[in-house]
């Protein structure tokens, strides 16, 4: 468990980080949890790693959110917003708060924020792998502002990368945390970074947004193991460091329901 994260008697948001590579009996189980909907996109994947991935993103999330409902993961339905971010259901959970949730997936990892908190309005979150950005420079220009492409352009590699994959990562969770492309509104987003290095702690960021958006709310940075580094952006009123719970687990944990206390 994250230092940051112990004593934290009432976690308002949990984050699951979990491992893509699954086993072929975990894998069958997963299938077997999808909606003809999903089962068909499964279907129309072709490589094999990606259809691992989808099926431990999908198989994860469906028996996370089970835990969290009441329901079975097969019972669970979705909405989809404008951009395809995906939503519970509203009659997923008549007897409580339905569960705010995102996920992200990079190399062979997966991160699932979800929150009960009827405070909590919504989650963006988003998780990458550390290592060398192909295209930096075309990157930087098309992505990012022109203090923020400036302050990357000017560092050594692989300090360079890392700062990119910050703004990058940071840009993503809020944009998710507002429902909106992508591609099209990096560059309505300035991030101001006051540390220059991530720990296990997480650094709260200060986002400056474009007068057509709409403020994502409280965006925290920090490495979430080595190798990689993750983000989340949270609409709430009031987001401490403390209130942010990494729980890591295997895809088999959670297939078993072996929860952590």
């Amino acid at each position: 468990m994250s230092e940051f994260c112990q004593g934290c008697a009432s976690p308002a948001i949990d984050l699951w980080l979990l491992s893509t590579d699954i086993e072929t009996a975990t894998q069958q189980a997963f299938e077997a949890c999808l909606s003809p909907a999903e089962q068909a996109q499964l279907q129309r994947i072709h490589r094999p790693a990606v259809q691992g991935q989808f099926l431990a993103s999908r198989g994860c999330l469906r028996h996370l959110l089970s835990r969290y409902t009441g329901q079975a993961p097969a019972a669970l339905t979705f909405v989809y917003g404008a951009k395809g971010k995906p939503e519970l259901s509203p009659a997923a959970n008549s007897a409580g708060v339905v569960p705010k949730f995102n996920l992200s997936h990079s190399g062979q990892r997966l991160l699932v924020a979800i929150s009960t908190t009827a405070d909590v309005r919504a989650i963006g979150v988003d998780i990458e792998a550390l290592g060398p950005v192909k295209c930096l420079s075309g990157l930087c220009h098309r992505y990012l502002t022109v203090a923020e492409a400036e302050t990357v352009l000017a560092l050594p590699h692989p300090q360079a990368d890392h700062r990119f994959l910050r703004y990058w990562t940071g840009k993503e969770a809020c944009l998710k945390s507002l429902g909106i492309g992508i591609a099209d509104s990096m560059q309505a987003l300035e991030l101001r970074l006051e540390t220059l290095d991530l720990t296990s702690v997480p650094a709260s960021v200060n986002v400056i947004t474009a007068p057509r958006l709409d403020h994502p709310g409280q965006l925290y940075q920090w490495q979430l193991e080595p190798g990689y580094m993750g983000a989340i952006a949270v609409q709430a009123p009031h987001i401490e460091p403390e209130h942010l719970h990494l729980l890591p687990m295997t895809p088999a944990a959670v297939l078993a329901g072996d929860w952590p206390n």
